[in-house]
């Protein structure tokens, strides 16, 4: 399977010239509309809301399901990319499951997005009570606007959404399939995305602010680091690059593998050899003869 990025330059004047730029404008756009107007917020996860009930739709067993679904997709992806790898590391003579730089892209997206900016920047540095939290739905404490640093310690913390951000990292999927498959794959994973947003404010367990902000950090990832590892002149032979240092690293491996075992069985057998010395016993120091 070979997948391709097609890196052409967009027309001048559009979206796609500069889209970095773009995701980023829309991002800031987004992020100073929720602090000017904290109450959309709270207008959004109000519908949701039912007095005396909390948010109902955390009950249904349906959207658990798919809430379910949307966090084992991209982990069963993170497995498959995982057994991709260690096929060639075991395997170095043969060519990579996946090329290596979609193994990387997905590799660093995830790690650098939902791992480390998520959950470990964002999540520790913005105490931001969740929606059911609140007082205003509930809870025990009071409401922080989207940014807000908030200033109580708490474990449970809804800036910025994890699993949003999950899963508008698999957007970028669309961009490595057949061209004539692109425009619908993407629609499919946005509309994913989205389901998977609107159902985390559903449970109460986000704002919209949460979902949207962290899309567009992730999609700033995602296009920052399609650029690094697509977008530059010369990157076409990092495949081939990459598919040669892992060759060489398989090889190296089995060689230390093979080295291992000589020194294991030389050191077995060592050890076999003395044994019935060992097990002999000493000569006694006492004279048996009879009086």
């Amino acid at each position: 399977m070979v997948y391709v990025i097609d890196t052409a330059r967009a027309p001048r004047g559009t979206i796609a010239e500069k889209p970095l730029l773009f995701v980023l404008l829309v991002t800031l756009t987004l992020s100073a509309l929720f602090v000017s107007f904290p109450q959309i917020d709270l207008a959004v996860s109000r519908l949701f809301y039912v007095e005396g009930e909390g948010f109902p739709a955390a009950k249904i067993h349906a959207l658990n399901t798919f809430r379910a679904f949307g966090q084992y997709f991209p982990l069963t992806l993170t497995i498959v990319l995982v057994i991709g790898l260690v096929l060639k590391l075991l395997y170095p003579s043969r060519p990579s499951l996946f090329p290596p730089r979609f193994t990387l892209y997905f590799a660093s997206l995830f790690l650098l997005g939902p791992a480390l900016l998520v959950n470990g920047i964002f999540k520790p540095l913005f105490d931001r009570p969740r929606p059911r939290s609140i007082v205003d739905f509930g809870g025990r404490d009071l409401f922080v606007h989207a940014w807000g640093l908030g200033g109580d310690y708490f474990d449970d913390r809804s800036f910025v959404s994890g699993e949003a951000a999950v899963v508008v990292c698999l957007i970028p999927l669309a961009f490595f399939v057949p061209a004539v498959w692109r425009v619908s794959v993407f629609a499919l994973l946005s509309l994913f995305a989205a389901l998977t947003a609107l159902n985390r404010i559903a449970f109460g367990a986000h704002f919209l602010s949460d979902v949207l902000i962290s899309a567009g950090l992730m999609g700033l990832l995602a296009i920052g680091l399609a650029y690094l590892f697509y977008g530059r002149a010369g990157s076409k032979t990092c495949d081939i690059t990459l598919e040669a240092a892992m060759t060489t690293l398989g090889h190296r491996l089995h060689a230390h593998r093979r080295q291992a075992i000589a020194r294991l069985s030389t050191t077995a057998t060592r050890h076999l050899s003395l044994a019935p010395v060992l097990l002999t016993p000493a000569p006694s120091t006492i004279d048996d003869r009879k009086p």
